[in-house]
């Protein structure tokens, strides 16, 4: 979700490089600069891709007995390569948009900070929610989220379409024979459970992580260095925070919430002993069950989902 406000001015954003900015005030400029730039980077490798796949076409074969039929691949190119030049008029758009403000200087008695010098990067104060689950010890109890819930009945269900109807068929045939001799594709039909094991067995171990740390870990609050959306809208962020010796890590997942753009504070689970070890709270499939002995209305404010 793209927050429609600047977080800083509150003006009206934009939209460029699958990333949100403010026009008026230059806030997250520089990461939608960045997001353009891998962009346009990498359109040439597209480009270059797409003209060895057309000439294969082309040649390999046989297309060049009817070169009508090359219209489906070069309309295609046409808007990559239109694309690229959009892409580089949003750059010189973005680059001549206002900076993002400075501080104003600081006297003292011993120094001067100009007011050209680099500001710290601007952080948005946590939610009440954040406060709350800072305040949390170990051990929390948790439960599967809402949002959650409806993940695992997909991935459920995703994950039984491979399985079900092999093992229906294998069965049948079993029933029928008390033989697997003749079941077509059985080394396929293998094959393919033992991946579709070996994912579930992936989420298991994801999700039994997940619950450890939510259960267990440190809790900090981290901060968002910049944030991003796919081609289907869906939130992702990159995160730094700092542990109890001080030590800075960072860390980049999806944004279950889609409400954090750059400069966000948002809540991370880590490993004392292992930091990599870390979750941010805004990816996970389960939430930390705060205190009910807040009133209703802040319990309807501290609620995840």
């Amino acid at each position: 979700m793209i927050p429609a406000q600047c977080p800083v001015c509150h003006e009206k954003t934009a939209y460029a490089g699958n990333a949100v900015y403010c026009p008026h005030c230059g806030w997250n400029r520089d990461a939608a600069i960045s997001a353009l730039k891998m962009s346009r980077n990498s359109t040439p490798i597209g480009i270059a891709m797409f003209l060895g796949m057309a000439a294969f076409v082309y040649w390999g074969m046989k297309f060049n007995r009817a070169p009508r039929l090359m219209i489906f691949w070069l309309v295609p190119l046409a808007g990559i390569i239109l694309n690229f030049f959009s892409m580089r008029r949003s750059m010189a758009k973005l680059k001549a948009a206002p900076a993002p403000s400075q501080p104003a200087a600081v006297h003292s008695n011993f120094n001067l900070v100009a007011q050209n010098a680099p500001s710290a990067p601007q952080t948005f104060p946590a939610s009440a929610r954040d406060e709350a689950l800072l305040r949390t010890l170990a051990p929390r109890k948790i439960r599967v989220s809402k949002s959650g819930r409806i993940v695992m009945w997909v991935t459920v269900f995703g994950l039984s379409l491979f399985v079900v109807p092999f093992a229906a068929s294998a069965y049948s045939h079993w029933s029928q024979y008390h033989s697997f001799a003749n079941v077509q594709g059985l080394g396929w039909g293998i094959g393919l459970e033992v991946l579709v094991a070996l994912a579930a067995y992936g989420i298991w171990r994801g999700q039994t992580q997940e619950c450890d740390l939510l259960e267990h870990g440190e809790v900090v609050m981290g901060r968002v260095l910049r944030q991003w959306m796919d081609n289907k809208n869906n939130s992702s962020v990159e995160y730094e925070f700092t542990d109890f010796l001080g030590s800075s890590h960072r860390g980049s997942c999806f944004d279950r919430t889609n409400q954090l753009f750059s400069g966000s504070s948002l809540v991370i689970f880590y490993d004392r002993d292992n930091p990599k070890r870390q979750i941010a709270y805004c990816s996970t499939l389960h939430e930390v069950i705060l205190p009910s002995i807040a009133a209703p209305a802040t319990e309807e404010l501290l609620t995840r989902h």
